[in-house]
């Protein structure tokens, strides 16, 4: 199994991973600064969750579509493309006498690019890292995302305060600038993967895509898994503050129930990564699923606020199983299909936590204590995943596109 150090040797990912970083870390900053811009300006909550929601909702109803073209264009032109048009677009939300709708549109149309990009860049890592390099890969790039949502919060916040939001906002566009840059200087050039594929019409390429996946099995039932322990495991983020105060804490409380799935995840990552064997990760794949929400199911008990950030941390670690299958469920998808998967997935998976959301708020708000709200969901959750028939049997096969298993793949 490749270590992390090794990866590094790939220069193709050193560039990779180095714009991955900044753009992260702008994202983090900006997460806030557009929250503060828009509330300052219009002293609206409403408003301000509508800019910050830019962030997710374009890629629940764009993504299957705009991720096709990480498969009809070569993959390094589209994530040039993104990072650019994204660096112009948030550049021009902090012209002065913007009108907010204005600012508001251009927030929604730079995150439209985030699809696109993020289908590109899954599709080419099996392409960069081969064998379990890019198994590997795949968790330091998902450990780094939780980093920065553990850290970048905090750190965007005291930029922000310090910068205020039309600099920090500046400071992720060049970001995005810089990531380009470095994928533009270290990527090589690689043809479309569709490039000798009979001409087609976007749609119909986005349907193909999703038939694809439906045509598999086993793909089929990767997605049921990821998305309903998504959905189940991390609804307790919406109702974190609610939580904090049933057990007589407040901002702060909340911030530790927050962070405890986010440590469980980033240990779990580590360890199916980095410490288990292959065939030691995949057996463990299903029981770490059922671990991600069962471990939630003892909150009806209402422990005390220590217990309760353990068993959190606990199901965060389950919830890791999610790493290296989603590594294992692109490097199974044929190249050329490799960009709409990862759409179908991405837009799935951001559906099913946004109901997950709404669902614990709404329960919450029915009356219903929040530490019963989280042990429900664990409950729940652990059923949908039992009645999930996911096999490891195919984590090892790749499908061509006629959909026959590929040996070695």
């Amino acid at each position: 199994m490749a270590t992390y150090r090794e990866l590094f040797a790939y220069r193709e990912f050193r560039y990779l991973y180095g714009g991955q970083v900044l753009s992260y870390l702008g994202d983090q900053v900006a997460a806030i600064a557009v929250a503060v811009l828009v509330y300052d300006r219009t002293q609206s909550a409403f408003l301000s969750a509508v800019a910050y929601a830019s962030s997710w909702l374009p890629g629940v109803f764009g993504g299957p579509i705009l991720s096709t073209y990480a498969d009809r264009l070569p993959r390094r032109a589209v994530l040039i493309g993104c990072d650019l048009a994204r660096a112009v677009l948030i550049a021009l939300v902090t012209v002065p006498g913007l009108p907010l709708w204005s600012a508001i549109v251009l927030l929604y149309l730079a995150h439209l690019f985030s699809p696109p990009f993020v289908a590109a860049r899954a599709a080419i890592m099996p392409e960069v890292l081969p064998g379990e390099a890019y198994i590997t890969g795949n968790g330091l790039s998902n450990i780094t995302h939780q980093l920065s949502q553990l850290l970048g919060f905090v750190a965007g916040g005291v930029v922000v305060a310090a910068a205020g939001p039309v600099w920090s906002m500046l400071a992720d566009a060049a970001t995005f600038a810089l990531s380009a840059a470095l994928i533009a200087l270290g990527v090589t050039r690689r043809p479309a993967a569709l490039a000798g594929a009979a001409p087609q019409r976007l749609l119909a390429q986005s349907r193909d895509g999703i038939r694809y996946i439906l045509a598999d099995p086993w793909l089929r039932t990767c997605l049921a898994l990821v998305w309903v322990a998504s959905g189940f495991a991390f609804a307790p983020e919406a109702i974190a503050y609610p939580y904090a105060a049933s057990l007589g804490g407040g901002p702060a409380q909340a911030g530790l129930l927050l962070a405890a799935p986010s440590a469980g995840f980033l240990l779990g990552a580590l360890a199916m990564t980095r410490v288990l064997t292959p065939g030691a990760r995949d057996r463990l794949l299903r029981p770490a699923a059922v671990l991600s929400t069962a471990a939630l199911v003892p909150m009806l008990a209402r422990p005390g606020l220590p217990v309760v950030l353990i068993l959190l941390a606990v199901a965060g670690a389950g919830a890791s199983f999610m790493v290296p299958l989603n590594a294992i469920f692109v490097r199974r998808v044929a190249p050329e299909f490799r960009g709409r998967a990862m759409g179908v997935a991405a837009s799935g998976l951001l559906v099913c936590q946004g109901l997950g959301f709404l669902a614990t708020g709404g329960a919450v708000q029915a009356g219903l204590a929040p530490a019963t709200v989280v042990g429900l969901s664990g409950l729940l959750g652990t059923g949908a995943i039992v009645l999930t028939r996911f096999s490891r049997s195919g984590t090892g096969r790749r499908l061509d596109p006629a959909g026959r298993v590929v040996a070695g793949g």
